[in-house]
C-alpha cells in the first residue's frame, strides 16, 4: 500500500512536470525566433550607425539623422513583419500569457523607435560627434534590457542575468569604446538578443 501511493505521488509529479513544460513550450512558442530576429536588427542598425557616417560627404551632414533613422525604419519593420508572421503562425498553441508575451517586444521597439524619432530635431551633429546620438543609443538599448528583467521576475532568472548583463556592458562601452562605441553594441546587444533567442531554443524547447 505504502509502495502503491509511493508510485502515485511519482506520477502526479510528473503529470505536473510534463505540464508545467507543455506551458512553457506554449509560452515560447516563436520567441526564440523573434529575438534571434531583432538581434540582427540590433546589429545590422548599430552597423550602419556606425559606417554611414564615414560615407555621407560633409555637405549632407545636416540630414545624417534622418539617414540613420531611414536605416533603422527599414530594419524596424523587417523586424515587426517577422515578429506579426511568428506570432501568427504560433497563435493557435500559444496560451494568453505567451501571446501577450509576444505583443510586449514590438510595443517596447515600438515606443524606442517613437522616442528616438521625436528627439529628432534636437540631435545636433558637428561633423562627426555623435555624443548626444550615443547617449541615446545606450537609453534605447538599455530600455528592452529592463523589460528583460522584469520578465525574469516571473519566468526565468536567466532573463534577469541578461538584462543586468547587456544594460552594464552598454554603459561600460559608453565611456570606454570611444569611436567603436556602435560596434560595441552591435556586439552586446544584437549579439546579445541573438545568444538568448538560441538559449530558448536549447533549453526550453528541449524540456
Amino acid at each position: 500500500m505504502e509502495a502503491s501511493e509511493k508510485d502515485a505521488r511519482e506520477s502526479l509529479k510528473e503529470v505536473e512536470s510534463i505540464s508545467r513544460r507543455t506551458k512553457r513550450v506554449a509560452d515560447y512558442a516563436g520567441t526564440d525566433v523573434v529575438l534571434i530576429a531583432w538581434g540582427i536588427v540590433w546589429a545590422l542598425g548599430y552597423l550602419g550607425t556606425h559606417f554611414i557616417p564615414m560615407m555621407v560627404k560633409p555637405a549632407f551632414y545636416s540630414h545624417l539623422h534622418y539617414m540613420i533613422m531611414g536605416w533603422w525604419s527599414v530594419l524596424v519593420t523587417g523586424g515587426v513583419i517577422v515578429t506579426l508572421r511568428t506570432y501568427t503562425f504560433h497563435s493557435p498553441t500559444m496560451s494568453e500569457d505567451g501571446k501577450r508575451l509576444g505583443l510586449l517586444w514590438p510595443i517596447v521597439f515600438g515606443y524606442v523607435y517613437v522616442i528616438g524619432f521625436l528627439m529628432g530635431p534636437f540631435i545636433r551633429i558637428d561633423g562627426h560627434e555623435m555624443d548626444f546620438f550615443r547617449h541615446m543609443g545606450a537609453i534605447v538599448a538599455i530600455i528592452p534590457m529592463l523589460i528583460y528583467t522584469i520578465m525574469g521576475l516571473w519566468l526565468d532568472s536567466f532573463l534577469i542575468w541578461v538584462g543586468l548583463a547587456i544594460t552594464a556592458l552598454t554603459v561600460i562601452g559608453l565611456f570606454v569604446s570611444g569611436g567603436l562605441f556602435w560596434i560595441w553594441m552591435a556586439l552586446v546587444c544584437g549579439g546579445g538578443l541573438i545568444g538568448t533567442g538560441l538559449f530558448i531554443r536549447r533549453k526550453w524547447r528541449n524540456q
